[in-house]
């Protein structure tokens, strides 16, 4: 249990600075469609530049893309963190499918998704994260509330077009295995929800017996 948790942080112990000179930072060989396409849905995601970012393209077998906060061990109880997404090359389950291959808007309703959970994130203190990272690996319904709190993010900074393409894409394609897609379905928001969710958040009203 504790490698599951672990596995949704990074943490270091280095005291880079917050944010790096130049931010966000890609790894080497990422290809020029998948940056141009972050690049455009990190924009508007104005709260998250005050931060340290890398966008690193890696081996990852789970998923076909990571969403982490990256935590300084020595102030696990401060709010002082950097974040970083793993990309996958190729997405998770679909053979041959490389994430560069993937159409633009595809890819932004992606983007926009897992910027949702870092923004998410900005919610909890590093040792709140901890509690996060347990809750999402052992309660199904806490799960499937991030995912599709994510979704409502992406959607309140204007990506309702593009989170619908990206469920559309992955649902409706051959090469996609029943079995993410399966997984798709149970936790994250289904297309036409992502129609109906406000662009705006709702404040939740107190019940008022008449």
């Amino acid at each position: 249990m504790i490698l599951i948790v672990l596995g949704l942080f990074s943490y270091h112990t280095s005291n880079a600075p917050y944010p790096p000179a130049e931010s966000p930072n890609f790894s080497e060989g990422i290809h020029p469609n998948v940056r141009n396409a972050f690049l455009g849905v990190w924009a508007r995601y104005d709260s998250l530049h005050r931060y340290g970012f890398e966008v690193i393209q890696m081996e990852i077998s789970t998923s076909t893309m990571q969403a982490q906060p990256v935590i300084d061990l020595s102030e696990i109880f401060s709010n002082k963190r950097r974040y970083k997404l793993n990309i996958a090359k190729k997405v998770l389950d679909s053979g041959d499918l490389n994430i560069s291959d993937l159409p633009e808007d595809v890819l932004r309703g992606w983007f926009a998704h897992e910027l949702g959970h870092i923004v998410d994130y900005e919610n909890h203190s590093n040792a709140g994260m901890v509690l996060y990272g347990i809750r999402y690996s052992l309660s199904d319904k806490y799960k499937r509330g991030r995912e599709h709190e994510a979704d409502s993010i992406a959607i309140r900074h204007g990506f309702r077009e593009d989170i619908i393409a990206t469920k559309k894409y992955l649902m409706e394609s051959d090469f996609i295995s029943p079995i993410y897609q399966s997984q798709l379905k149970k936790y994250y928001m289904s297309i036409r929800g992502a129609e109906l969710c406000p662009d705006e958040r709702i404040p939740v009203l107190p019940k008022v017996e008449l």
